[in-house]
């Protein structure tokens, strides 16, 4: 294929994936992309009068954050039921593309970039499928440099489509059985299980939500790949850490250092305090992100503020051991914020968790150990970066560069073996969930 084809064959390739959502939701989508596309080119041609760039940037800015709140929270439902015939309608990565379209703007109004003049390039940028999985978010004036010009190796689209397989697991093998055992004790009776089986619910429900968006990230990543354009990683190799700071620094960190640089450096002030400030700021920014909802908002301000209290007062150098055990206590429990739908849920799971008198082991929580205690060990191990440190360590050794590329093959061959049979015994919502 002819080296100026492979963007229009890139972008032809989205159009078709987005299609696959429903004309309406491509149609908002296309809408919104020419939209950024003429306010780029007026704000650099008014970038002069600061004024009426600023005007311009707000009413932009304000417009896509209004079309992400119409269709991604629960105030609008009466109205989309009526109006666009379901309550759970929401374009293919709608939350991606609007923090990508406002990055650019801004950065364009900042001179920072300049204002993209060919439509095929900025379309590409902001519609580029894999990155509307699960991002990540970058800025224009990076992804310009690989996004537009692609660069084909057979070696990367192997490495592609094994990271893809890789992120597929994650998700329809570990994140799918792990929330079986949040799920079955949430819907379960009080008086049934302890209070123990109800922590190690919550605990399974954290990593399942990692090994979903970190599988959507590695889809995302390696579908990418196999196309020679190479973006940043999202997500950790772990999900235990000695502070709730070193937590968020791995955490979805493309939207985390969005939301930083483009609303966080706004609240900055030379007193420690408003440093925190805009920490919490940032991070209540992230959790309406996730949700428009009052409960993912205190989620994302309360690990803002554990991150300013670790500023303020933490010694990262002493009780690390502790430490391990209290962030990990600290996200389950705000871990329920993020997870349930209101506060009359929050704290219901709360009363649960911390009823003292319920500690004592009951016969069900033996049984629905027995049930999942293997998919729960396996999960625990994975979401350690054991096996990412012992493979990195291993490619030192002569051995392993032998066995590599057989090895490779044949656990690609029994992932997509695995993921197969996941697809086809699973139901329908199985399909669908991969879907966002």
């Amino acid at each position: 294929m002819p080296k100026h084809w492979k963007p229009m064959t890139m972008l032809i390739i989205s159009a078709i994936f987005i299609l696959s959502g429903g004309i309406f939701s491509a149609g908002v989508l296309l809408l919104l992309t020419a939209g950024t596309f003429g306010a780029g080119l007026l704000l650099e041609k008014i970038r002069a009068s600061h004024s009426r760039s600023a005007l311009l940037l707000g009413a932009a800015v304000m417009f896509e954050f209004a079309a992400l709140i119409l269709f991604r929270s629960d105030w609008m439902q009466s109205w989309k039921v009526n109006w666009i015939h379901g309550a759970d309608f929401f374009p293919f990565g709608f939350a991606f593309f609007v923090l990508q379209s406002i990055g650019y703007l801004v950065d364009v109004h900042r001179g920072k970039c300049h204002a993209e003049h060919n439509w095929q390039r900025l379309s590409l940028f902001l519609l580029f499928y894999p990155r509307l999985i699960m991002g990540p978010v970058v800025q224009y004036s990076t992804a310009e440099k690989t996004l537009c010009v692609p660069s084909f190796s057979l070696s990367q689209i192997g490495a592609g489509f094994f990271r893809v397989l890789l992120g597929l697991a994650k998700k329809l093998i570990l994140a799918n059985w792990l929330v079986q055992i949040f799920d079955t004790v949430m819907l379960a009776d009080t008086a049934l299980y302890s209070a123990w089986i109800y922590w190690i619910g919550i605990f399974a429900k954290f990593l399942s939500l990692y090994f979903s968006l970190s599988g959507y990230a590695d889809m995302a990543i390696g579908t990418a790949l196999c196309y020679g354009v190479k973006l940043p990683e999202s997500y950790g190799k772990t999900m235990f850490y000695p502070g709730i700071a070193l937590f968020a620094e791995q955490w979805n960190r493309t939207v985390v250092q969005w939301f930083s640089h483009y609303v966080g450096t706004h609240f900055h002030g030379r007193n420690r305090f408003f440093h925190v400030f805009a920490v919490v700021i940032t991070w209540g920014c992230v959790g309406l992100w996730y949700g428009f909802r009052l409960t993912t908002m205190l989620w994302g301000m309360g690990i803002g503020l554990c991150i300013g209290l670790e500023y303020l007062f933490g010694n990262k150098n002493r009780y690390r051991g502790f430490r391990y055990v209290g962030t990990l206590f600290l996200l389950c429990v705000s871990m329920v914020l993020f997870v349930l739908p209101d506060m009359p849920h929050v704290l219901l799971c709360w009363k649960k968790l911390f009823q003292i008198t319920e500690f004592t082991p009951k016969e069900a929580d033996f049984l629905l150990l027995k049930g999942y205690i293997l998919v729960l060990l396996v999960g625990v191990y994975a979401a350690t970066g054991n096996l990412h440190t012992l493979l990195r360590q291993a490619e030192k050794q002569k051995w392993f560069r032998w066995i590599r590329l057989p090895g490779m093959l044949l656990a690609g061959a029994l992932l997509l073996l695995v993921c197969t049979a996941v697809l086809v015994t699973g139901n329908g919502s199985t399909t669908a969930d991969l879907l966002l």
